[in-house]
């Protein structure tokens, strides 16, 4: 509960108003009760006051009219400012999260936790706070003024009370569990949901992927029975709800009218007693059932608590390594890599003491094996991932000189397989630099051999790629991303296998583009295809996690290692 209530930081008012509701409530029923006794027993006494009775009664319901009005106004104000936060909130502490944490999670789970279950949390505070606190409220104001108007049926009224809500707190403590299990089923639905529209093509095309929508049938089936049983409970709980607000209701009228005619209270006290009973009825009726409700939104804060409870990622360590490591690479180096290791697991090391360095304004290349280690480089090198031992540096300055904006604003990235926001062909340029004028992203993309096929389109640079997109051909995309790294116009260039998903003539206006990238740049190239880095200023060949051969083309060729056989089996279409 304590973390539950810890998402709603800074809402004083927001609780002020869930309590002073209820209270104008309490002060309605018990104006409205006295009213009724005093009528009664005016009426039994011949009294001739009621007409400034009645106006003071109308004068208080106005009030407390308009009081509720603003007060409910002030509330729904200070729920969409809390909702507003708690996105916020969720959201900048998602994306703080390492690499380690989107790799050991499905994308559809974080989606279900960042809109659906934060977005339910709002109904928790426009509606299940309402639902526990109100009858709370009234409910226990109301016994203190039946037990203040006549003691003996108002502790007959508690008796009851007490033993419908224990009942109703022993029937309710596994609805959490019930509703932590329904949430998991829905993101186990969701994430296949996902899994099937983004593979929709290979679903249609082999049967074998059909079973993914057998998974989501059994799920959605699990979904739906745990739902049903949590729904049964429920009615259990609003079933002894009911019965017990009857039988007080007929235990008052029973009681107090023999009590009235035996001449133990009046006749008014009991029909403001009957009033009151409503309240406590109320309580009775929902204390229950609320709290049900109010365990499920315990169990969606849970869910939302397993994003903010992740360690973000932490500033970069000064050094992994040895002081004097440091003082090993040129101060002018643009790319300083020296005695790095690093383990996705803690236990398997990818990287293994890599010595890596490239001058200001140079190429260098990684050529391997798949699984040698070169892509884990380009992570390190982008602070997606912290080394555990060695430095790296860049531009002569270490990692833990940067911040992470810093680091990434002096590096532009070409990845594999770029990706593409289903926006225009522009933004989606832009996106590289957001203050780049028009005339800059037409530069870009000139630059980047992308302007002639942009044009082609009907819409131009407004041309809606589609999600991912979907729409280009894989050249096209690569093009755009091309464009994307011109308009950053960063010092340092990453280029990871950005062509090696080609066929040979998108290959080539890729290539160019990349060429004309590279001018005046450091650039650091991962690829397959060696034909791309032939012209590289120095190539580094790393297996299994170490930099076994190092050197230009010609001299790595004439020593018959690793790379030459590399070239020899690329040469040969292997």
């Amino acid at each position: 509960m304590k973390k539950y209530l810890s998402l709603f930081e800074k809402s004083g008012i927001y609780w002020l108003c869930m309590f002073l509701m209820p209270g104008l409530e309490v002060i309605a029923g018990t104006v409205n009760a006295l009213f009724y006794r005093n009528i009664i027993n005016a009426v039994t006494a011949s009294d001739r006051k009621l007409f400034s009775a009645a106006i003071w009664l109308a004068a208080i319901v106005l009030a407390l009219n308009i009081g509720r009005r603003l007060t409910a106004f002030t509330c729904m104000y200070q729920i969409r400012q809390i909702m507003k936060r708690l996105r916020l909130r969720v959201m900048i502490h998602l994306f703080s999260l390492p690499m380690s944490y989107f790799e050991e999670h499905h994308t559809a789970d974080s989606i279900q936790k960042l809109c659906f279950n934060v977005e339910d949390i709002k109904n928790s505070l426009a509606n299940t706070h309402h639902r526990i606190i109100d009858p709370v409220i009234m409910g226990g104001a109301a016994i203190i003024i039946i037990l203040s108007l006549d003691m003996r049926i108002g502790l007959m009224v508690l008796a009851l009370s007490a033993v419908s809500v224990r009942i109703n707190m022993i029937l309710v403590k596994p609805l959490r569990g019930m509703a932590v299990k329904i949430q998991k089923l829905l993101a186990s639905c969701t994430e296949s949901l996902t899994d099937i529209l983004a593979g929709i093509d290979i679903i249609k095309m082999f049967p074998g992927a059909r079973g993914m929508v057998g998974k989501y049938s059994e799920e959605n089936a699990q979904m739906a029975a745990h739902t049903m049983k949590r729904f049964r409970r429920l009615a259990d709980v609003q079933a002894v709800e009911w019965v017990f607000g009857f039988l007080c209701n007929v235990a008052i009228l029973i009681i107090g009218i023999f009590m009235a005619s035996a001449g133990l209270t009046d006749f008014g006290t009991v029909v403001a007693i009957l009033s009151l009973q409503g309240m406590v009825a109320f309580f009775l009726g929902n204390v229950g059932s609320a709290w049900g409700c109010l365990m499920d939104s315990f169990a969606l804060a849970d869910r939302v608590f397993e994003i903010l409870d992740q360690p973000i990622l932490p500033r970069l360590p000064e050094s992994g390594g040895k002081k004097e490591d440091k003082l090993s690479l040129p101060k002018d180096c643009g790319i300083g890599i020296k005695d790095v290791a690093f383990s996705y697991d803690g236990r398997e090391k990818v990287l293994d003491g890599v010595d890596i360095t490239v001058e200001r304004g140079k190429t260098a290349a990684l050529v391997g094996e798949s699984g040698g280690g070169k892509s884990t480089v380009v992570k390190l090198l982008l602070g997606l991932y912290q080394p555990s031992g060695g430095t790296i540096q860049v531009l002569g300055k270490p990692l833990h000189a940067y911040t992470p904006d810093e680091l990434r604003g002096n590096i532009a990235y070409v990845p594999q397989d770029a990706y593409l926001f289903a926006t225009s062909i522009r933004e989606n340029i832009r996106y590289g630099r957001l203050g780049a004028s028009d005339d800059e992203v037409v530069e870009a993309a000139r630059r980047a051999y992308a302007h002639e096929f942009i044009m082609s389109f009907p819409d131009g640079y407004d041309t809606l790629v589609g999600e991912r997109g979907e729409s280009l051909s894989g050249g096209q995309r690569q093009r755009i991303a091309i464009a994307r790294a011109f308009i950053r116009n960063a010092p340092i260039l990453l280029l990871d296998e950005a062509t090696s998903a080609l066929d040979s003539e998108s290959e080539q206006l890729v290539q160019r583009g990349i060429e004309a990238l590279m001018g005046g740049r450091t650039t650091l190239v991962v690829a397959h295809r060696l034909s791309t880095i032939e012209k590289a200023d120095i190539i580094y060949v790393i297996e299994g996690g170490k930099v076994r051969e190092q050197g230009e083309h010609t001299g790595l060729m004439g020593q018959h290692g690793i790379y030459r056989k590399l070239v020899e089996l690329s040469n040969r279409g292997v």
